[in-house]
């Protein structure tokens, strides 16, 4: 099971929201880079970065911030928030970023994902499927969208993307629990070849087990390590 931390960045700071609401915003003391080094130190075998400003307005105003994370750790970083054209995604690989997490292009710009895909395959990219109430959302969670979980899968599949993020935005920084039958619904329309990354709502060892159960290959946990539920040790025993 992947466990990986995550870093979201508003004003070059650490923060989380709650349910995806930008006016429901905790931010924490720790600087970003020291937070990405005791991850690291603790054994995480890859990190969660989400520029927030750029998931909503697609402006990349975190990148200073991602920039040195990057250059600070050694190990796999997957970026996330406002990756909408190829020297976006030029940038963030050149600086080293391992994977780039796509939610508004994918469902927005799926022409311009088959053509990052054809130039560096779907390796390097994890499609994001953040939904609120069973509809997918992009812009920051901010939008509906009309695009349906079947043609994501069927996208999916034609990049050759084998990794897949799914947030529950009903459950994002509840510190409850996250929503199991969302994910098994998913996993079916995934099939075998695809990795179901869970986020929203996971907050402790038990749940992480739980969700391994049902077939899940990796969880996201944010609020419940800055909130102090869950050790850092707690989560890597876990992996």
């Amino acid at each position: 099971m992947l466990i990986i931390p995550a870093i979201d960045l508003i004003g070059g700071k650490c923060v989380r929201l709650l349910k995806g609401d930008y006016d429901a915003q905790t931010t924490y003391q720790q600087e970003p880079v020291e937070q990405a080094l005791k991850f690291q130190a603790t054994r995480f075998q890859r990190l969660h970065i989400v520029d927030l400003e750029g998931a909503k307005d697609g402006l990349g105003k975190n990148r200073e911030a991602i920039r040195r994370i990057l250059l600070a750790v050694k190990i796999p970083v997957q970026i996330g928030g406002g990756i909408r054209t190829e020297r976006d995604a030029e940038q963030l690989l050149s600086w080293g970023a391992r994977y780039l997490i796509l939610g508004t292009a994918a469902l927005k710009q799926p022409e311009t994902v088959t053509q990052w895909t054809k130039r560096w395959g779907g390796k390097p990219f994890i499609v994001s499927l953040d939904l609120r109430g069973g509809r997918l959302r992009s812009e920051g969670w901010l939008e509906e969208s009309r695009v349906s979980l079947q043609e994501m899968a069927r996208r999916i599949s034609d990049w050759d993307v084998t990794q897949v993020i799914c947030t529950d935005i009903e459950q994002d920084g509840t510190l409850d629990h996250p929503n199991y039958q969302t994910y098994s619904q998913l996993l079916s329309l995934l099939g075998p070849d695809r990795t179901l990354i869970a986020a929203g709502g996971v907050c402790n060892v038990e749940q992480i087990n739980h969700l391994k159960r049902i077939g899940v290959g990796g969880a996201i946990v944010g609020k419940a390590i800055y909130e102090g539920q869950v050790s850092l040790e707690e989560l890597v025993s876990a992996c």
